[in-house]
């Protein structure tokens, strides 16, 4: 490009690096060569294709001309617009950012008190600003890609700026305020042309709302409300984009200040709550990194928090009967995660408070909640923990406890999970014991836990299935462990090995006397499996599973249903044959029954197997004894998973057929002879019973036969955590007791009232309840109701954190919801439910900003080098490097050198970031023939330049 006059000057201003004084001093002494435009061009390109982005100097000289009137806004507009319309796109970022600090410049003038412009000059001004805004917006609406989407959302909102802050002005002011005539005239139909043109400008930048700033918009919503105040004309019709009623719910959102964020223990019980009960997986960094948000880093404070709700909820849910399991999980999380979580607070405050004095401060509060001997045991352990974890000094810990007795016979310290899977390698009994001492551990069941999921994994590695069957089993008996397992390992870690185990089972290289070994092994991974997808409620897909055409998915996908013998092909009709045959007909079960047909096959045939053997009993070809001695060998310990498609499919058809399924189901739920099998038959009876209850008590009136097994079925304990918090509610009543439930608990959190909490409901199974039988739009309404009922209360922003907590664990279904209604916010306004309107928007704003704290990546949940790594660590003398690790936690950085003043920042900002590497040995001089770095102001050649 040519260099001019101009930017010549601006160069060696900038080269020479002359204060704005000496700037003044010399474009006064030129006063009437100084052209303003070319000048503020000048320096426009300088800042493109010379400067260092962002050097301070230029800013300082496009003040000093603006301020003095050298140059006008509206022309710096002018030649912006113009040079950008010249632009080719994509341009370079250093142009984008010559664009948006210009215009930043032009910002400060405008809000500078030494500005002083006149009505005309403001009116062109808003006039170009304006029309340039509408184009960008129109722009970045259509998401074109040329400049990209940042760039161009920071040039939008820069011009923007400049536009309000103008408009801002008395001369803006009386710009847009039409004169009294014209207002006149306006009510006939005439239009004020500035304000239309403002105002549609401003309107087509309010659906970029998420990425712009609240500054900016809280400005935008000022000038269109003067706007709507002095000009009653609506906006120009052409502006599809912005119909009225969006606009009106955009300018209603921008009017809602933010809401201050508050941590509420209502919240954090809520949270907990929904974690604990739905046996998910605890990532202790996601859980601090959520806490510590809420806090705002307050450590002692969120310390003292999970403290007190862990044992809140303990009490609540003791309190509450037949909440067996609930209470067993509580504990477990009290006992061993609940230390490590607060060890890793400590360490993430680098010991900025001292945790036995929070301790004890905090076991003082929860003392009241205490009063049963089995919750003070809870307590004794957890502060026995908390010794091992050295958070208290173990004198200390007896002191609160105040008995030496509930002490007794504790562990010493904290197993390692390296040291128990070495012990596994070498003698394979201890991993059964393992399973043994995980529900009943003293702080290490993380540990245990890992080490059970490791020594599994190693086995599916190394095909040792025999030891891994053993250690299946020890879980079967135990199903509780299963949800302390998931407590601190992912699901779908834990058991997709075994998943993928199963699947690539080969079963063509079996050989005679193995195959029922075979089968044991197979059926007690299998079982595992199942037992765990129905314990934690996982979906198919959570389970782990890689091969999608494999065993374990068409199971999955085909688990109860039967096939016609039409439909069956001949391998199958094989195999059901030599079934029927080896049941009912021959002496017992060959071996060569179990080569020729593999668990794959047999399982998927129960279903069929079962409708075959029914039809041959009512056909007569098979007796009552016959029938029933050949069911018993599904009772047997290598063809227990069976038994869960037999009891399923059994309470699909006794609906349609009762003696069928009653006939299979006498069989089936009594207990096995073998001693070993029973323990596993009744975990499978408690999960197959609430299904089977349902189903029989439907059809009890008009089949008394099912009254035997019913009473056999109610005698099973609770097998999951999902159906021990269910809610038989009717659907009109759901919704008060949830408000109440909610009210309740907020208001009596707030006010440090424990007595009310032991009492409280349980929030997260009223909410699933209340969207199952009401829907998730009407339980929105319903939680929005209880905010507008605490608006004016002050815990207010306790109800707005506990609320936000309610929606984000109740899962997608009220997220949407409320997603929805927000996206509807105009009808909200026609309705004149002004008042519901804002309280969706608090909630939806909020519920975005928890979303975003909930989804923080699991930091190594699975690796098992993470989690709870600051066991054993003394937190006087913190590891650094693994509290810093947890999100949320205090940020460091580089220490910066202290700057020595304007002076050497100026003279440090390089003027030179566009020189070509190959001209690097030249100096500026030399490049425009200055020979000497020593010239003074009156060396330039003035008068061959003007």
């Amino acid at each position: 490009m040519t260099v001019s006059r101009w930017m010549t000057l601006a160069r060696q201003c900038v080269i020479r690096r002359i204060s704005v004084q000496q700037f003044s001093d010399l474009l006064r002494s030129h006063d009437n060569e100084i052209d303003g435009k070319r000048l503020f061009l000048g320096f426009l390109e300088c800042r493109d294709f010379f400067c260092q982005p962002g050097d301070p100097l230029i800013s300082l000289y496009v003040d000093y001309i603006a301020i003095t009137g050298i140059i006008a806004i509206s022309d710096a507009l002018i030649i912006l617009t113009k040079r950008w319309n010249d632009t080719k796109f994509p341009a370079s970022r250093d142009t984008l950012a010559c664009y948006n600090d210009t215009l930043q410049d032009l910002t400060m003038v405008v809000v500078s008190p030494k500005y002083k412009t006149t009505v005309s000059e403001a009116r062109l001004a808003l006039q170009i600003s304006s029309r340039w805004l509408s184009a960008l917006a129109r722009q970045a609406s259509r998401g074109d890609p040329e400049p990209s989407g940042l760039e161009l959302n920071g040039t939008i909102e820069l011009l923007a700026f400049l536009m309000a802050s103008m408009a801002a002005t008395d001369a803006g002011l009386e710009a847009l305020s039409p004169p009294e005539g014209l207002r006149q005239k306006n009510k006939q139909g005439h239009v004020n042309d500035l304000g239309i043109s403002v105002k549609q400008a401003f309107e087509l930048c309010l659906p970029l709302y998420s990425m712009l700033s609240p500054q900016l918009m809280e400005r935008i919503n000022t000038v269109l409300k003067h706007i709507n105040l002095l000009d009653d004309s609506p906006s120009q019709p052409g502006n599809a984009r912005a119909p009225g009623s969006e606009i009106q719910a955009l300018q209603f959102q921008v009017s809602i200040a933010d809401s201050q964020l508050v941590a509420s223990k209502a919240g954090t019980m809520l949270y907990l709550e929904g974690l604990l009960f739905t046996g998910s997986t605890i990532d202790d960094g996601g859980t601090v990194h959520w806490l510590s948000s809420r806090h705002q880093n307050d450590y002692q404070s969120m310390f003292s928090d999970i403290f007190t709700s862990s044992f809140s909820i303990l009490k609540a849910q003791h309190t509450t009967p037949t909440r067996t399991l609930c209470v067993q999980q509580s504990q477990i999380f009290i006992q061993n995660k609940l230390p490590a979580l607060l060890s890793m607070i400590s360490a993430s405050s680098f010991n900025s408070f001292s945790t036995e004095q929070a301790i004890t401060e905090a076991w003082h509060q929860v003392m009241p909640l205490l009063s049963a001997q089995d919750l003070l045991l809870t307590g004794a352990r957890f502060l026995h923990v908390c010794a091992l974890h050295h958070l208290i000094p173990a004198q200390v810990a007896a002191q609160l406890v105040g008995s030496e007795d509930l002490l007794k016979g504790l562990n010493k310290g904290l197993y390692a999970k390296d040291d128990l899977v070495a012990q596994v390698n070498v003698n394979h009994i201890r991993g059964p014991k393992l399973v043994e001492e995980l529900t009943r551990s003293d702080g290490s069941a993380g540990f245990i836990s890992q080490a059970v999921v490791e020594i599994m994994h190693i086995y599916c590695q190394n095909k040792e299935t025999q030891y891994l069957r053993d250690l299946a089993n020890a879980i079967l008996r135990r199903p509780a462990a299963i949800n302390c397992i998931a407590l601190f390992v992912r699901p779908s870690f834990f058991l997709g090995p075994l998943c993928g185990l199963l699947d690539e089972w080969r079963w063509d290289e079996i050989h005679e006397g193995e195959a029922q070994p075979v089968y044991d092994d197979f059926g007690a991974v299998f079982l595992l499996i199942l037992i765990s997808r129905a314990r934690l409620a996982l979906s198919n897909s959570s389970l782990g599973i890689r091969k999608k055409d494999g065993f374990l998915a068409q199971y999955l996908e085909q688990e109860n249903n039967e096939e016609s013998l039409e439909s069956l092909s001949e391998e199958k009709k094989s195999h059901l044959g030599n079934w029927i045959n080896a049941l009912y007909l021959a002496e017992g079960l060959s071996d060569e029954l179990f080569i020729n047909c593999s668990p794959h096959d047999f399982y998927l045939l129960i279903p069929t197997l079962l409708r075959q053997s029914m039809t041959a009993h009512q056909q007569g070809k098979l007796t009552h004894d016959s029938l029933q001695a050949g069911l018993d060998y599904l009772l047997e310990p290598f063809l227990l998973p069976s038994l869960i498609s037999a009891m399923n499919w059994a309470a699909e058809v006794f609906r349609h057929e009762p003696t069928v399924a009653g006939k299979v189901l006498e069989v089936l739920i009594k207990p096995p002879g073998s001693v070993e099998s029973r323990d596993i038959h009744h975990t499978i009876l408690a999960m197959c019973a609430p299904r089977l209850k349902m189903r029989l008590k439907a059809a009890g009136s008009q089949d008394t036969n099912a009254d035997p097994i019913l009473q056999i079925l109610n005698q099973c304990p609770g097998f999951s955590l999902f159906s021990e918090r269910d809610f038989e509610i009717p659907g009109p009543g759901v919704l008060d007791i949830l408000q109440h439930s909610l009210v309740t608990l907020i208001t009596s959190t707030a006010t440090l009232d424990y007595g009310d909490q032991s009492t409280s409901r349980d929030i997260s199974a009223l909410v699933s309840r209340a969207v199952e039988v009401r829907g998730p739009h009407t339980t929105l309404r319903a939680i929005v109701g209880v905010l507008l009922q605490l608006s004016d209360s002050h815990v207010f922003l306790f109800a707005l954190d506990a609320l936000t907590t309610t929606v984000c664990m109740a899962g997608n279904g009220l997220r949407d919801a409320l997603r929805l209604q927000y996206n509807d916010l105009g009808g909200l306004l026609k309705r004149g439910e002004t008042l519901t309107a804002e309280g969706v928007v608090r909630l939806h704003r909020q519920v975005e900003a928890y979303t975003d704290l909930l989804g923080v990546p699991e930091m190594g949940l699975d690796s098992f080098t993470f989690t709870q790594q600051l066991t054993n660590m003394d937190t006087t003398n913190p590891n650094l490097d693994a509290a810093t690790a947890v999100s949320g936690g205090m940020d460091i950085q580089t220490e910066q050198g202290q700057v020595d003043g304007i002076d050497q920042v100026l003279d440090e900002v390089a003027a030179m970031g566009n020189l070509d590497p190959n001209d690097a040995d030249m100096s500026f001089d030399a490049l425009y023939g200055l020979q000497g770095n020593d010239m003074d102001l009156n060396d330039l050649d003035l008068d061959n330049m003007f």
